[in-house]
Protein backbone atom coordinates (compact mmCIF):
# COMPACT_ATOMS: atom_id res chain seq x y z
CA UNK A 1 0.00 0.00 0.00
CA UNK A 2 1.32 3.43 -0.97
CA UNK A 3 1.69 5.99 1.81
CA UNK A 4 -1.38 8.23 2.16
CA UNK A 5 0.71 11.39 1.88
CA UNK A 6 1.97 10.23 -1.54
CA UNK A 7 -1.55 9.57 -2.80
CA UNK A 8 -2.48 13.12 -1.79
CA UNK A 9 0.14 14.41 -4.23
CA UNK A 10 -1.61 12.85 -7.22
CA UNK A 11 -3.30 15.25 -9.67
CA UNK A 12 -5.77 14.17 -12.37
CA UNK A 13 -7.24 16.46 -14.99
CA UNK A 14 -10.78 15.47 -15.92
CA UNK A 15 -10.69 17.72 -18.99
CA UNK A 16 -7.97 17.33 -21.63
CA UNK A 17 -8.10 17.11 -25.42
CA UNK A 18 -6.59 15.36 -28.40
CA UNK A 19 -6.71 16.66 -31.96
CA UNK A 20 -7.76 14.90 -35.13
CA UNK A 21 -4.66 14.75 -37.39
CA UNK A 22 -4.35 13.08 -40.76
CA UNK A 23 -3.93 9.68 -39.08
CA UNK A 24 -7.53 10.00 -37.94
CA UNK A 25 -8.91 11.68 -41.07
CA UNK A 26 -7.53 8.91 -43.29
CA UNK A 27 -9.67 6.37 -41.44
CA UNK A 28 -12.92 8.05 -42.43
CA UNK A 29 -14.66 6.81 -45.57
CA UNK A 30 -13.31 8.83 -48.50
CA UNK A 31 -16.66 10.51 -49.17
CA UNK A 32 -16.61 12.09 -45.70
CA UNK A 33 -13.00 13.24 -45.38
CA UNK A 34 -13.55 16.68 -46.90
CA UNK A 35 -16.56 17.27 -44.66
CA UNK A 36 -14.42 17.04 -41.52
CA UNK A 37 -13.12 20.43 -40.34
CA UNK A 38 -9.32 20.59 -40.46
CA UNK A 39 -7.12 22.46 -37.95
CA UNK A 40 -4.02 24.10 -39.41
CA UNK A 41 -1.56 26.72 -38.18
CA UNK A 42 -0.37 29.66 -40.30
CA UNK A 43 3.18 31.03 -40.44
CA UNK A 44 2.54 33.25 -37.39
CA UNK A 45 1.11 30.49 -35.24
CA UNK A 46 -2.54 31.47 -35.65
CA UNK A 47 -5.11 28.70 -35.91
CA UNK A 48 -7.01 28.18 -39.13
CA UNK A 49 -10.07 25.98 -39.50
CA UNK A 50 -10.80 24.70 -42.98
CA UNK A 51 -13.33 22.52 -44.75
CA UNK A 52 -12.33 21.15 -48.12
CA UNK A 53 -9.36 23.53 -48.15
CA UNK A 54 -11.43 26.67 -47.56
CA UNK A 55 -10.89 28.82 -44.47
CA UNK A 56 -13.97 29.05 -42.26
CA UNK A 57 -12.84 32.36 -40.70
CA UNK A 58 -10.99 35.46 -41.81
CA UNK A 59 -7.22 35.25 -41.16
CA UNK A 60 -6.32 36.53 -37.69
CA UNK A 61 -4.35 39.77 -37.46
CA UNK A 62 -3.13 38.95 -33.95
CA UNK A 63 0.32 37.57 -33.23
CA UNK A 64 0.44 34.76 -30.67
CA UNK A 65 2.80 35.20 -27.74
CA UNK A 66 5.40 32.61 -26.78
CA UNK A 67 2.93 31.34 -24.17
CA UNK A 68 0.18 31.05 -26.78
CA UNK A 69 2.38 28.97 -29.05
CA UNK A 70 2.56 26.08 -26.56
CA UNK A 71 -1.25 25.87 -26.44
CA UNK A 72 -3.96 24.77 -28.88
CA UNK A 73 -1.47 22.40 -30.59
CA UNK A 74 0.12 25.43 -32.31
CA UNK A 75 3.58 23.95 -31.80
CA UNK A 76 2.50 20.30 -31.74
CA UNK A 77 1.81 19.06 -35.28
CA UNK A 78 0.81 15.68 -33.84
CA UNK A 79 -2.13 17.43 -32.10
CA UNK A 80 -1.58 15.56 -28.87
CA UNK A 81 -0.97 12.14 -30.40
CA UNK A 82 2.81 12.21 -29.80
CA UNK A 83 2.67 10.58 -26.39
CA UNK A 84 6.18 11.62 -25.42
CA UNK A 85 5.24 15.26 -25.99
CA UNK A 86 1.95 14.71 -24.17
CA UNK A 87 3.66 13.20 -21.12
CA UNK A 88 6.22 16.01 -21.11
CA UNK A 89 3.41 18.54 -21.00
CA UNK A 90 1.82 16.61 -18.17
CA UNK A 91 5.16 16.58 -16.37
CA UNK A 92 5.47 20.37 -16.60
CA UNK A 93 2.38 20.64 -14.37
CA UNK A 94 2.87 17.41 -12.37
CA UNK A 95 -0.40 16.04 -13.76
CA UNK A 96 -0.54 12.26 -13.40
CA UNK A 97 -3.53 11.33 -15.56
CA UNK A 98 -6.08 12.73 -18.01
CA UNK A 99 -9.65 12.21 -19.14
CA UNK A 100 -9.46 13.02 -22.85
CA UNK A 101 -12.06 14.60 -25.13
CA UNK A 102 -11.87 15.36 -28.86
CA UNK A 103 -10.85 18.74 -30.21
CA UNK A 104 -12.75 19.49 -33.41
CA UNK A 105 -14.96 16.58 -32.37
CA UNK A 106 -16.71 18.87 -29.89
CA UNK A 107 -18.60 20.14 -32.95
CA UNK A 108 -19.87 16.69 -33.95
CA UNK A 109 -23.66 16.82 -34.48
CA UNK A 110 -23.84 20.61 -34.63
CA UNK A 111 -23.46 21.22 -38.37
CA UNK A 112 -25.66 20.81 -41.44
CA UNK A 113 -24.19 17.61 -42.83
CA UNK A 114 -26.10 14.29 -43.15
CA UNK A 115 -26.69 12.36 -39.94
CA UNK A 116 -24.67 9.40 -41.18
CA UNK A 117 -21.58 11.61 -41.44
CA UNK A 118 -21.74 12.48 -37.74
CA UNK A 119 -22.37 8.91 -36.63
CA UNK A 120 -19.55 7.63 -38.85
CA UNK A 121 -17.31 10.37 -37.44
CA UNK A 122 -18.11 9.27 -33.87
CA UNK A 123 -17.57 5.55 -34.51
CA UNK A 124 -14.32 6.15 -36.38
CA UNK A 125 -13.04 8.52 -33.71
CA UNK A 126 -13.81 6.06 -30.93
CA UNK A 127 -11.95 3.24 -32.67
CA UNK A 128 -8.97 5.49 -33.36
CA UNK A 129 -8.71 7.14 -29.94
CA UNK A 130 -9.10 3.91 -27.96
CA UNK A 131 -6.34 2.31 -30.00
CA UNK A 132 -4.14 5.39 -29.57
CA UNK A 133 -4.27 5.37 -25.77
CA UNK A 134 -4.78 1.65 -25.08
CA UNK A 135 -1.18 1.04 -23.99
CA UNK A 136 -1.38 3.91 -21.47
CA UNK A 137 -4.90 3.44 -20.16
CA UNK A 138 -3.78 3.74 -16.53
CA UNK A 139 -3.03 7.41 -17.20
CA UNK A 140 -4.95 8.34 -20.35
CA UNK A 141 -8.67 7.61 -20.54
CA UNK A 142 -10.59 8.82 -23.62
CA UNK A 143 -14.27 9.66 -23.49
CA UNK A 144 -16.38 7.86 -26.08
CA UNK A 145 -17.98 10.39 -28.44
CA UNK A 146 -21.65 9.95 -29.37
CA UNK A 147 -23.56 11.54 -32.24
CA UNK A 148 -27.25 12.11 -31.56
CA UNK A 149 -29.21 12.34 -34.82
CA UNK A 150 -30.08 8.65 -35.22
CA UNK A 151 -31.27 7.22 -31.91
CA UNK A 152 -30.68 3.58 -32.88
CA UNK A 153 -27.14 4.39 -33.95
CA UNK A 154 -26.64 6.44 -30.78
CA UNK A 155 -27.65 3.52 -28.58
CA UNK A 156 -25.61 0.99 -30.55
CA UNK A 157 -22.44 3.07 -30.27
CA UNK A 158 -23.08 3.68 -26.57
CA UNK A 159 -23.35 -0.08 -26.00
CA UNK A 160 -20.22 -0.76 -28.05
CA UNK A 161 -18.26 1.89 -26.14
CA UNK A 162 -19.35 0.55 -22.76
CA UNK A 163 -18.35 -2.98 -23.77
CA UNK A 164 -14.86 -1.81 -24.71
CA UNK A 165 -14.47 -0.15 -21.31
CA UNK A 166 -15.17 3.54 -21.97
CA UNK A 167 -14.83 5.60 -18.80
CA UNK A 168 -17.59 8.00 -19.87
CA UNK A 169 -19.95 8.75 -22.77
CA UNK A 170 -19.63 12.25 -24.23
CA UNK A 171 -22.84 13.90 -25.52
CA UNK A 172 -23.49 17.41 -26.90
CA UNK A 173 -24.41 19.87 -24.16
CA UNK A 174 -27.55 21.14 -25.90
CA UNK A 175 -29.63 19.48 -28.65
CA UNK A 176 -32.50 21.89 -29.47
CA UNK A 177 -33.93 19.67 -32.22
CA UNK A 178 -34.37 16.80 -29.73
CA UNK A 179 -34.00 18.04 -26.11
CA UNK A 180 -32.88 15.62 -23.43
CA UNK A 181 -36.21 16.10 -21.65
CA UNK A 182 -37.89 13.90 -24.29
CA UNK A 183 -38.62 10.24 -23.64
CA UNK A 184 -36.66 9.37 -26.80
CA UNK A 185 -33.54 9.09 -24.65
CA UNK A 186 -34.94 6.70 -22.05
CA UNK A 187 -33.04 3.68 -23.46
CA UNK A 188 -29.77 5.62 -23.23
CA UNK A 189 -30.42 6.74 -19.65
CA UNK A 190 -31.24 3.15 -18.67
CA UNK A 191 -28.16 1.77 -20.42
CA UNK A 192 -25.77 4.20 -18.73
CA UNK A 193 -27.46 3.70 -15.37
CA UNK A 194 -27.26 -0.09 -15.54
CA UNK A 195 -23.64 -0.01 -16.71
CA UNK A 196 -22.70 2.62 -14.08
CA UNK A 197 -20.91 4.65 -16.76
CA UNK A 198 -21.28 8.42 -16.33
CA UNK A 199 -22.56 10.63 -19.11
CA UNK A 200 -20.48 13.68 -19.94
CA UNK A 201 -21.84 16.95 -21.29
CA UNK A 202 -18.76 18.89 -22.38
CA UNK A 203 -19.67 22.52 -23.05
CA UNK A 204 -18.88 24.20 -26.39
CA UNK A 205 -20.65 21.26 -28.00
CA UNK A 206 -24.08 20.95 -29.53
CA UNK A 207 -26.09 23.90 -30.77
CA UNK A 208 -24.42 26.51 -28.54
CA UNK A 209 -20.89 25.37 -29.23
CA UNK A 210 -19.54 28.51 -30.91
CA UNK A 211 -22.21 31.18 -30.46
CA UNK A 212 -24.06 30.89 -27.18
CA UNK A 213 -27.26 32.86 -26.64
CA UNK A 214 -30.47 32.36 -24.69
CA UNK A 215 -32.84 31.92 -27.63
CA UNK A 216 -36.11 30.12 -28.35
CA UNK A 217 -36.13 29.43 -32.07
CA UNK A 218 -39.44 27.55 -31.82
CA UNK A 219 -41.27 30.88 -31.37
CA UNK A 220 -39.89 32.43 -34.56
CA UNK A 221 -41.92 32.62 -37.75
CA UNK A 222 -40.21 31.55 -40.98
CA UNK A 223 -38.98 35.02 -41.97
CA UNK A 224 -37.51 35.71 -38.54
CA UNK A 225 -35.95 32.24 -38.43
CA UNK A 226 -34.21 32.86 -41.75
CA UNK A 227 -33.04 36.27 -40.54
CA UNK A 228 -31.65 34.75 -37.34
CA UNK A 229 -29.92 32.00 -39.33
CA UNK A 230 -28.27 34.54 -41.63
CA UNK A 231 -26.88 36.42 -38.61
CA UNK A 232 -24.30 33.68 -38.23
CA UNK A 233 -22.60 35.13 -41.31
CA UNK A 234 -22.84 38.77 -40.20
CA UNK A 235 -19.37 40.42 -40.17
CA UNK A 236 -20.12 42.32 -36.96
CA UNK A 237 -20.87 39.04 -35.19
CA UNK A 238 -18.10 36.93 -36.66
CA UNK A 239 -15.30 37.79 -34.24
CA UNK A 240 -14.54 36.18 -30.89
CA UNK A 241 -16.85 37.83 -28.38
CA UNK A 242 -17.34 37.25 -24.68
CA UNK A 243 -20.73 35.60 -25.18
CA UNK A 244 -19.14 32.85 -27.26
CA UNK A 245 -16.88 31.82 -24.38
CA UNK A 246 -18.67 32.96 -21.22
CA UNK A 247 -22.20 31.93 -22.22
CA UNK A 248 -20.73 28.83 -23.85
CA UNK A 249 -19.41 27.78 -20.43
CA UNK A 250 -22.78 28.53 -18.85
CA UNK A 251 -24.50 26.19 -21.32
CA UNK A 252 -24.02 23.47 -18.70
CA UNK A 253 -26.77 25.20 -16.74
CA UNK A 254 -29.26 24.09 -19.38
CA UNK A 255 -28.26 20.45 -18.98
CA UNK A 256 -28.50 20.51 -15.18
CA UNK A 257 -31.93 22.13 -15.22
CA UNK A 258 -33.24 20.00 -18.09
CA UNK A 259 -32.24 16.65 -16.58
CA UNK A 260 -33.60 17.70 -13.20
CA UNK A 261 -36.82 19.46 -14.16
CA UNK A 262 -37.90 16.84 -16.68
CA UNK A 263 -37.67 14.08 -14.08
CA UNK A 264 -34.84 12.16 -15.80
CA UNK A 265 -32.78 12.06 -12.60
CA UNK A 266 -35.81 11.08 -10.52
CA UNK A 267 -36.64 8.17 -12.86
CA UNK A 268 -32.99 7.06 -13.02
CA UNK A 269 -31.51 7.50 -9.55
CA UNK A 270 -28.37 5.59 -10.52
CA UNK A 271 -27.66 7.73 -13.59
CA UNK A 272 -24.54 9.88 -13.15
CA UNK A 273 -23.53 12.87 -15.25
CA UNK A 274 -20.71 15.41 -15.45
CA UNK A 275 -20.74 18.95 -16.80
CA UNK A 276 -17.23 19.54 -18.18
CA UNK A 277 -15.18 22.69 -18.84
CA UNK A 278 -17.83 25.01 -17.45
CA UNK A 279 -16.35 26.23 -14.15
CA UNK A 280 -18.99 26.27 -11.43
CA UNK A 281 -19.44 29.72 -9.93
CA UNK A 282 -22.93 29.70 -11.48
CA UNK A 283 -23.91 26.30 -10.13
CA UNK A 284 -24.82 27.26 -6.55
CA UNK A 285 -27.21 29.94 -7.79
CA UNK A 286 -28.73 27.49 -10.30
CA UNK A 287 -29.41 24.88 -7.62
CA UNK A 288 -30.83 27.55 -5.31
CA UNK A 289 -33.05 28.96 -8.07
CA UNK A 290 -34.39 25.49 -8.93
CA UNK A 291 -35.28 24.92 -5.29
CA UNK A 292 -36.97 28.30 -4.99
CA UNK A 293 -39.02 27.93 -8.17
CA UNK A 294 -40.03 24.40 -7.19
CA UNK A 295 -41.30 25.72 -3.86
CA UNK A 296 -42.90 28.97 -5.06
CA UNK A 297 -44.51 28.20 -8.40
CA UNK A 298 -47.74 26.33 -8.73
CA UNK A 299 -48.83 26.70 -12.36
CA UNK A 300 -47.30 24.20 -14.78
CA UNK A 301 -44.46 23.25 -12.43
CA UNK A 302 -43.51 19.57 -12.39
CA UNK A 303 -43.42 18.43 -8.77
CA UNK A 304 -40.38 16.40 -7.72
CA UNK A 305 -40.21 14.19 -4.62
CA UNK A 306 -36.82 15.66 -3.62
CA UNK A 307 -35.61 19.24 -3.58
CA UNK A 308 -34.30 19.99 -7.06
CA UNK A 309 -30.76 20.63 -5.81
CA UNK A 310 -30.62 17.21 -4.16
CA UNK A 311 -30.61 15.46 -7.54
CA UNK A 312 -27.38 17.15 -8.60
CA UNK A 313 -25.84 16.48 -5.19
CA UNK A 314 -26.81 12.83 -5.57
CA UNK A 315 -25.99 12.25 -9.25
CA UNK A 316 -24.04 15.13 -10.78
CA UNK A 317 -20.52 16.48 -10.90
CA UNK A 318 -18.84 19.44 -12.56
CA UNK A 319 -15.31 20.35 -13.64
CA UNK A 320 -13.45 23.64 -13.34
CA UNK A 321 -10.00 25.04 -14.07
CA UNK A 322 -9.43 28.12 -11.92
CA UNK A 323 -12.61 29.39 -10.29
CA UNK A 324 -12.21 31.23 -6.96
CA UNK A 325 -15.91 32.18 -6.97
CA UNK A 326 -16.85 28.52 -7.38
CA UNK A 327 -14.49 27.45 -4.59
CA UNK A 328 -16.22 29.91 -2.25
CA UNK A 329 -19.48 27.96 -2.76
CA UNK A 330 -18.01 24.52 -2.15
CA UNK A 331 -19.75 24.08 1.21
CA UNK A 332 -23.10 24.34 -0.60
CA UNK A 333 -22.15 22.24 -3.65
CA UNK A 334 -20.18 19.55 -1.83
CA UNK A 335 -16.50 18.72 -2.37
CA UNK A 336 -17.37 15.30 -3.78
CA UNK A 337 -19.29 16.95 -6.68
CA UNK A 338 -16.41 19.06 -8.05
CA UNK A 339 -13.52 17.82 -10.22
CA UNK A 340 -10.49 19.76 -11.44
CA UNK A 341 -9.48 19.92 -15.13
CA UNK A 342 -6.88 22.02 -16.96
CA UNK A 343 -8.54 21.91 -20.42
CA UNK A 344 -5.20 20.94 -21.96
CA UNK A 345 -4.09 22.55 -24.24
CA UNK A 346 -6.84 25.09 -24.98
CA UNK A 347 -6.42 28.86 -24.72
CA UNK A 348 -9.20 29.24 -22.14
CA UNK A 349 -7.67 26.54 -19.94
CA UNK A 350 -4.92 26.79 -17.33
CA UNK A 351 -2.12 24.95 -19.19
CA UNK A 352 0.86 25.51 -18.94
CA UNK A 353 0.34 27.37 -15.66
CA UNK A 354 -1.94 24.94 -13.86
CA UNK A 355 0.41 24.82 -10.88
CA UNK A 356 -1.08 28.17 -9.83
CA UNK A 357 -4.65 26.83 -10.00
CA UNK A 358 -3.64 23.65 -8.16
CA UNK A 359 -1.94 25.71 -5.47
CA UNK A 360 -5.11 27.79 -5.04
CA UNK A 361 -7.15 24.63 -4.45
CA UNK A 362 -4.68 23.36 -1.87
CA UNK A 363 -4.46 26.71 -0.11
CA UNK A 364 -8.20 27.40 0.05
CA UNK A 365 -9.54 23.92 0.83
CA UNK A 366 -8.84 21.44 3.56
CA UNK A 367 -6.32 18.70 2.65
CA UNK A 368 -9.18 16.19 2.46
CA UNK A 369 -11.32 18.34 0.15
CA UNK A 370 -8.35 19.37 -1.99
CA UNK A 371 -7.51 15.70 -2.54
CA UNK A 372 -11.10 14.99 -3.59
CA UNK A 373 -11.16 17.86 -6.06
CA UNK A 374 -7.69 17.24 -7.55
CA UNK A 375 -7.70 13.45 -7.75
CA UNK A 376 -10.05 11.28 -5.69
CA UNK A 377 -13.28 12.37 -7.38
CA UNK A 378 -11.84 11.79 -10.85
CA UNK A 379 -10.57 8.40 -9.74
CA UNK A 380 -14.03 7.43 -8.47
CA UNK A 381 -15.96 8.71 -11.49
CA UNK A 382 -13.57 7.55 -14.22
CA UNK A 383 -11.84 4.52 -12.73
CA UNK A 384 -8.26 5.67 -12.16
CA UNK A 385 -6.12 3.69 -9.71
CA UNK A 386 -4.69 6.21 -7.25
CA UNK A 387 -2.29 3.66 -5.80
CA UNK A 388 -0.82 3.01 -9.24
CA UNK A 389 -0.51 6.72 -10.02
CA UNK A 390 1.11 7.46 -6.67
CA UNK A 391 3.55 4.57 -6.97
CA UNK A 392 4.59 5.70 -10.47
CA UNK A 393 4.84 9.45 -10.05
CA UNK A 394 8.55 9.25 -10.92
CA UNK A 395 7.58 8.55 -14.54
CA UNK A 396 5.88 11.93 -14.85
CA UNK A 397 8.77 13.65 -13.07
CA UNK A 398 11.19 12.08 -15.56
CA UNK A 399 9.21 13.46 -18.49
CA UNK A 400 9.25 16.89 -16.88
CA UNK A 401 13.05 16.76 -16.55
CA UNK A 402 13.39 15.56 -20.15
CA UNK A 403 11.30 18.48 -21.40
CA UNK A 404 13.81 20.89 -19.80
CA UNK A 405 16.85 19.36 -21.52
CA UNK A 406 18.33 21.50 -24.33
Amino acid sequence: MVAETTIHDVVITADAHVGEPEAFRSRLPKKYRNMLPELTVDEHGNLEFRINGKNLDEPSQARPTARDLVREFRSDPSQGTDLTRRFQDMGIESVDAQVIFPNIGLTCSMGNQPADFYHTWARTYNDWVFELFESNKERLKPAAMLAVDDLDDLLAEAKRSIERGACTLFLPSVVPWRPYALSDYEPLWSLAEEASVPLNFHVFSGNVGLDAALNDITRLDESRYQQAKSMGKHPELDDERLNATVLGMAAGMNTVVELTGSGVLERHPGLRFVITESDFGWLAWTLQAMDQMQERRYLNMRKLPLRASEYFKRQGAITFGDDPVGLSTLDFIGADRVIWGNDYPHDEGTFPDSCLAIERVRNELSPCDAHKVLAANAAEWYGFDLNYLAANRAEIDAYAIASEDP
